[in-house]
């Protein structure tokens, strides 16, 4: 029975694509114009590249899929996911897109999605009349709140939205001031901040403007979606001159090929505390000890930038991980966590890459507990609408042989029993561009492993033996592409010198 089901779903599939498709009327602001439409059941499908084309943009294929252009702007979708993906952020459609006669067919969702972030249009579909019409939006206000916190000497301002709105940023002589093209509801008139580099923010109308403590700090501007975010990143540097400022990225230190920045990602942290173990150690609490210093030794043997998505006991949701590392344009992204399991005696490190399936039920359980913080997220952020091809195959063949490193070099410097390199739907991997894994350094819930977790010594060979791994998948990946000669391998890593005993990281206030 289960050999004919999928030949149903074939035979029905070329039933619907067999029926002539139909004509329907585009309404943008040049006029109308008639378009193809087809049916698959009771949804309604458009020919992506005569409305886009209608509007300014194009439709090509790419690999197994297709990809969508307008105003400089790209989205890739495919008939194998009812997830198109924009940048780092998807458009969902209830059904996958189809193909007639090599032409991708979407729903209205698709352009829905794509010109929410591209222009200033709504879309909107009436069958009734078989009319799809594209228009300007018309804006309802959006409310603000704003965040600033200092991070490794960087101040970071997040202006939080209720909803997306466009918008210029403009450098002035010791400010900046976000132009947004949306009506805002401030959280308030007028605020100071103790702040190395802010000295307050004021809102007038549309315009938010940052005062900085001296000319010559300045910001790297972005922007997060899920929920709309702009960022300024403000540090010491040298002064622009006065204009407007594009939203993008800070850019890499260096943009020669290699492996130049890397992010480290401590597990958990804040109210969500991870796994315990039985004499009290927190999850939290042994991943920022291991992965700061992590950073100190990365830094100091690689010469190489490492930012810490978190420094501190401070709640970083699981998607905003990989986005951290995609807005420092890192070339490595790993997270490190304590595992733990009911089974009595469990013990040994396991490194993952990402995969929509996990290679074992074990794998599967060990994801679920470490996504169990997202409960309740979006789903538009849940796995299923990321990891698929157009979006992330580049990334899993690196990811696997940097997984590989990490598992071998924990073998070989802390004698703990191997479990191997698995792969798993771990949230926060999801969406990095760059080459990702997970270690689950040893179980917190095996009283055995948790003494070891307090132990310099034992601690200090992990730290050597993560550093190691990076710097083998470093040499490696860069002999590969040629822009190094290869570098064996130490034999096995040289433990760092023991400093103080681990202790739980400092709480905040209020947690």
């Amino acid at each position: 029975m289960k050999r004919l089901v999928p030949i149903l779903i074939l035979a029905i599939t070329s039933i619907v694509l067999a029926q002539s498709p139909n004509q329907a009327t585009l309404r943008t602001t040049t006029g109308d114009r008639s378009i193809t439409i087809t049916h698959l059941g009771t949804t309604t499908m458009f020919a992506a590249d005569e409305v886009l084309s209608a509007i300014g943009g194009n439709v090509t294929p790419e690999g197994n899929g297709f990809k969508a252009t307008i105003n400089g702007k790209l989205a890739a979708f495919g008939p194998d996911s009812r997830f198109a993906v924009i940048g780092e952020d998807l458009i969902e459609m209830p059904v996958a897109p189809i193909t007639v006669e090599n032409r991708p067919f979407v729903t209205s969702q698709f352009f829905e999605g794509l010109l929410a972030r591209t222009n200033d249009f709504e879309v909107t579909w009436d069958p009734t009349g078989r009319l799809l019409s594209i228009k300007p939006a018309q804006h309802i206000a959006v409310n603000a709140q704003v965040s600033i916190a200092n991070v490794q000497g960087i101040s970071k301002v997040v202006v939080t939205l209720s909803g997306p709105s466009d918008y210029t940023i403009v450098k002035e002589a010791q400010a900046y001031t976000i132009h947004f093209k949306t009506p805002i509801t401030a959280p308030f008139a007028e605020q100071t901040y103790e702040d190395p580099n802010v000295t307050k923010v004021t809102f007038n109308g549309t315009d938010m403007r940052v005062d900085l403590v001296a000319a010559d700090v300045v910001a790297d501007p972005y922007k997060l979606e899920n929920p709309f975010r702009v960022v300024l990143d403000i540090h010491k540097g040298s002064s622009p001159p006065a204009g407007s400022l594009p939203a993008v990225a800070r850019p890499k230190p260096s943009e020669r090929p290699g492996i130049h920045t890397i992010v480290i990602d401590p597990g958990h942290g804040g109210k969500d505390v991870g796994a315990m173990g039985a004499a009290g150690l927190l999850e939290k609490d042994a991943t920022l000890a291991v992965c700061r210093k992590l950073a100190d030794a990365l830094e100091a043997k690689l010469k190489t930038r490492v930012i810490l998505t978190r420094s501190d006991d401070s709640l970083v949701p699981l998607d905003q991980r990989p986005a951290i590392a995609n807005q420092y344009q890192a070339d490595l992204f790993l997270s490190v966590h304590m595992n733990a399991a009911v089974m009595k005696g469990a013990h040994g490190s396991e490194t993952y890459f990402l995969s929509l399936e996990a290679s074992d039920e074990l794998a599967k359980k060990a994801a679920e507990v470490e996504n169990a913080p997202a409960k309740g997220a979006n789903a538009g952020t849940d796995l299923k609408l990321i990891l698929w091809d157009l979006a992330q195959q580049e990334y899993l063949t690196e990811s696997s042989r940097f997984a590989s490193d990490i598992q071998e070099e924990m073998n070989r410097a802390t004698h703990v029993q191997s479990r191997g390199v698995k792969q798993a739907p771990f949230k926060v991997l999801v969406g990095a561009t760059m080459p990702a894994a997970l270690v689950e350094v040893a179980f917190i819930s095996n009283p055995d492993e948790e003494a070891k977790l307090k132990n310099d010594a034992f601690v200090n060979s992990v730290v050597a033996a993560l550093t190691t791994a990076i710097e083998r998948y470093k040499n490696d990946y860069e002999a590969r592409i040629g822009v190094a000669a290869h570098v064996a391998p130490p034999l096995a890593p040289t433990p760092l010198t023991p400093t103080a005993t681990i202790a739980p990281a400092p709480k905040k206030a209020g947690q």
